[in-house]
């Protein structure tokens, strides 16, 4: 049977998204608080391991879990139907939002000669947009998690996706100081 092998690239994929979503906050936030050039330069070189695991553990995650749900668990299920949008949905957000917000970043941080931080630079990394949306793939992973772990219904999935709006909602006031 080849379901304990389709669990195991799941969670090995839901590793990775974790490890990825974990260095895109830290990356976010050590950016925000560099006071160099070369600050800026080190955590931009560890976003490139974000370029890596981030797409391999959405296809791992991806491909899993729709083998799971088409050879065992049907499409019946709230939470395989909620999970699967939070990672389409991810996998949407993220360029959109954080790639071009990254991307000018690298852009500005080469334009920079080393030494402090131009205040060109400072407001690119001080974009609000890019603090305030940090946290959300993480929490939208959370979320997803809870569901499958708990294999929760319509109303249960909701309550999880409302909660994952409202707490995303708060950090995103609170973060934009």
């Amino acid at each position: 049977m080849l379901y304990p092998y389709l669990l195991l690239l799941h969670i090995v994929g839901v590793c990775g998204l974790f490890i990825a979503l974990s260095l895109e906050v830290i990356i976010v936030s050590r950016l925000h608080a560099a006071k160099t050039t070369l600050q800026v330069h080190e955590w931009l070189t560890l976003s490139r391991v974000i370029d890596l695991v981030l797409p391999a553990s959405a296809f791992f995650i991806l491909v899993s879990g729709l083998a799971l749900a088409w050879t065992g668990w049907g499409w019946e299920h709230a939470w395989i139907v909620f999970s699967l949008g939070l990672l389409v949905l991810l996998g949407i957000l993220g360029p959109v939002i954080n790639g071009p917000r990254m991307k000018a970043i690298h852009v500005a941080a080469q334009a920079t000669p080393v030494g402090e931080i131009s205040p060109a630079l400072r407001k690119v990394i001080a974009h609000p947009v890019l603090r305030a949306y940090a946290p959300i793939p993480s929490l939208a992973a959370l979320g997803a998690v809870i569901m499958m772990v708990l294999k929760l219904d319509w109303l249960g999935s909701g309550v999880v996706i409302a909660l994952i709006l409202i707490v995303g909602l708060i950090l995103a006031f609170v973060r934009k100081g």
